[in-house]
């Protein structure tokens, strides 16, 4: 066994604010109390390591937890789901001596295994010591019944969820530690700014910057400045207060895509070898239906939006919403077998008035109309959304733009007028186009990099 796999937390270097978090509530921090731990951080600081190296040095009584209390220490990390929990439970693993615990089993993408996840520790210095996993749906039911230490929080908590931790924790004089970036999607936090600004709550507010991305071991920082300008610009401006200035709210704007200009609208110049695709969002109520043409390259992930169907005076059925598209296809020269990707949105329906929305629908109503088969007409593909992907693929889009890999033609006034005006109010109609966009942008990119997609030259006016 070589000294890293025996023990390689000791291999682990951390940036300053790292540091700082692994301290907070050790040994060693000589302003330690029994108050709750917060590190609000932006995104990229590197939190789940940071917070993956705590609990080990916790559990094992090494870097700043040396001379802690003798004894097994059980840890319950909580979070929004699986797929969020994961990352953390990736990095528990690369530090981890696997000696130490031999039968904690963990697959990338999957994470630990165990009903529930769970590493024991059956040798070492921390020998006994327990570490579960739970989201917070199951967090209350698993903390009720659970003897815990120490109860992490990765990333923002429902307000009961943290009221039930801390009542549970210090009954055993245990430990609160929370890590997250609040983002738009994230439950309401005022309750915890309160909590930080009367003291109850003890915070590590960590912005990204440069010098946060800098290893206290001299190393080059982890980010250049040019990938964290790139990134920085990747970010819609109502959400860099939360993303990269790790703040406790968005900014209010006009323009929610900061990256887009008038210099995108341009005419249609394809070249040869694009995937022509139709992504649409279903709307049932006035003006609320959208539809976009795209052509996209794939050799240089580029996209030109050749077309729209947007609006109207009416409330549309499925019937003629695929009307529209095949008059906004004949516009441009184009048949049904032209489209290599078609992408719509999940159903959508109003018990009220007896409407009911779907691709199901839609295609059997373009497949009449073109006179063709059902069984020969594409089927209508629902885009993936998992929680969280309306702003990643906001994010994606803004990229694409400041990439200049976004161009709009003049006739679509409906998504111009969306790029420039829409200030990232869900409720509002200004965020229909570019839904339907969206779907199709990353419903090519998704699908280009699972499977070969055949690719046709889109013949356009």
């Amino acid at each position: 066994m070589t000294p890293w796999e025996r023990d390689p937390l000791a291999y682990v270097v951390l940036t300053g604010p790292q540091e700082a978090w692994v301290r907070m509530g050790s040994p060693a921090d000589p302003d330690r109390d029994e108050r709750p731990l917060l590190w609000r951080g932006a995104n990229q600081i590197g939190k789940s390591y940071a917070q993956a190296a705590k609990i080990l040095h916790l559990i094992r009584a090494t870097g700043p937890y040396k001379g802690r209390k003798p004894g097994p220490v059980n840890v319950l990390v909580v979070s929004i789901s699986k797929e969020q929990i994961e990352p953390l439970m990736a990095k528990l693993w690369e530090m981890l001596p696997k000696h130490e615990a031999p039968d904690a089993e963990f697959s990338p993408g999957f994470g630990f295994r165990g009903k529930p996840p769970r590493v024991l520790f059956k040798d070492g210095p921390g020998k006994g010591s327990l570490i579960t996993f739970a989201t917070y749906s199951q967090g209350s039911t698993r903390i009720a019944g659970a003897t815990v230490d120490v109860v992490v929080l990765d990333e923002p908590p429902p307000e009961e969820m943290w009221g039930e931790v801390v009542l549970r924790v210090q009954r055993r004089a245990g430990q609160v530690w929370c890590s997250m970036t609040i983002t738009p999607d994230s439950p309401p936090q005022d309750w915890m700014r309160e909590l930080v600004e009367k003291s109850v709550v003890r915070e590590l507010h960590t912005p990204l910057t440069q010098a946060a991305l800098t290893p206290t071991n001299g190393m080059p920082p982890l980010m250049s400045k040019r990938r964290l300008a790139a990134w920085a610009a990747s970010v819609p401006a109502a959400e860099a207060p939360l993303r990269i200035g790790a703040g406790w709210s968005g900014a209010i704007v006009d323009q929610y895509l900061s990256a887009w200009s008038r210099d995108f609208v341009q005419a249609a110049s394809l070249p040869p070898n694009c995937q022509g695709i139709v992504s649409l969002d279903h709307g049932i109520r006035l003006g609320r239906q959208a539809a976009t043409l795209l052509a996209y390259q794939h050799s240089t992930s580029r996209f030109w939006v050749l077309d729209e169907v947007t609006g109207g005076d009416k409330a549309t059925s499925s019937r003629d919403d695929a009307e529209a598209i095949a008059a906004m296809l004949t516009r441009q020269g184009l048949d049904w077998d032209h489209i290599d990707l078609w992408i719509g949105d999940r159903s959508t329906a109003s018990i009220a008035r007896d409407v009911r929305k779907d691709n199901a629908a839609l295609r059997r109503y373009l497949a009449a109309h073109y006179r063709v088969e059902i069984d020969r007409f594409p089927r209508i593909s629902v885009p993936y959304k998992a929680a969280g992907t309306l702003h990643s693929g906001y994010r994606q889009v803004n990229t694409l733009l400041s990439e200049g890999k976004i161009l709009v033609a003049p006739r679509c006034v409906g998504l111009i007028k969306s790029f420039e005006t829409w200030n990232g109010d869900k409720r509002s109609p200004l965020k229909d186009p570019l839904d339907a966009l969206r779907y199709g942008i990353e419903s090519a990119l998704q699908a280009t990099t699972l499977q070969p997609v055949a690719i046709v030259h889109v013949r356009t006016r």
